[in-house]
Formats: structure tokens, C-alpha cells, sequence
């Protein structure tokens, strides 16, 4: 059952994270710090940004005006993690709350992680190609 994750889920989403960002391969680039990633719950859980969580998987995101038209309300993806056959519901969960709370949703695909077949993905829900995102470390 996908469902709103409570502070109770920070447990079981941190060792999501840890999967997350070794199969995106978020080590090389930025790390992962158990600490920060509780912060980064906290404050969805607490605030008015979506996070979703089922038994082998979370999606979270950001709610925020967009910067280049702050009437249009946006909704950015931070992290979608499935493990299970529950990765589209809980897309559609957060879809859902986009019907009610924005305007538009932004997802992401990582090169980690079959970035043509979840494009491909994206396009068939009716996403359509924005931008491709770099990274620089120093």
C-alpha cells in the first residue's frame, strides 16, 4: 500500500537511500550521508512537499513556485526508489498530489540507471524531454 511517509518510516527510507544512492552511483559525486538524508525527510515529512513510501520503495519531491514563473507550481523529484512492481504507483501517488497541489511535475533519470528506458517511460505517461542535468565535483 503506497501511502504519506510518517517520521516513523525514516528507518526503513534511510536504507532505501543507501540503495538509491549506490545504484545511482551518488558516491562517486556527492556521497551519502545518513544524517543529511534524515534532515532531507524531516523537513519533507514536516513541510508541504510530497513523500510517498510502500513496502520496497519511496518517492520524494519538492513543491515549490517555479523560479522563472512563481504563479506555476512545481513539483521536482528528489529520489524514486522501488525495489518491487510498486515503482508505478507510487509515480502515480505523487502524480496525484501534483493534480491537487501543481502545476507541472519534473522527474529525472540518472545515466546510473537506464536513463533511455526510463525516459522512454516517462514519455509514455506523457512526460515530455526538458533538460539533461551535469555534474561537476571539485
Amino acid at each position: 500500500m503506497i501511502r504519506p511517509a510518517t517520521l516513523g518510516d525514516i528507518p526503513a527510507l534511510l536504507e532505501m537511500g543507501r540503495k538509491f544512492a549506490e545504484r545511482a552511483n551518488l558516491q562517486s559525486h556527492v556521497g551519502y550521508d545518513p544524517h543529511s538524508m534524515v534532515q532531507t525527510f524531516e523537513a519533507l515529512i514536516n513541510g508541504e512537499h510530497p513523500l510517498f513510501i510502500g513496502e520496497r520503495g519511496a518517492i520524494g519531491a519538492t513543491c515549490t513556485p517555479h523560479p522563472f514563473n512563481c504563479e506555476h507550481i512545481t513539483v521536482q523529484e528528489l529520489f524514486w526508489w522501488s525495489e518491487g512492481r510498486e515503482g508505478l504507483a507510487l509515480l502515480k501517488a505523487l502524480e496525484a498530489y501534483c493534480e491537487e497541489h501543481a502545476h507541472s511535475l519534473q522527474m529525472i533519470t540518472l545515466e546510473a540507471v537506464e536513463p533511455e528506458r526510463t525516459g522512454r517511460l516517462y514519455e509514455r505517461l506523457g512526460f515530455a524531454p526538458l533538460e539533461h542535468s551535469y555534474i561537476k565535483v571539485f
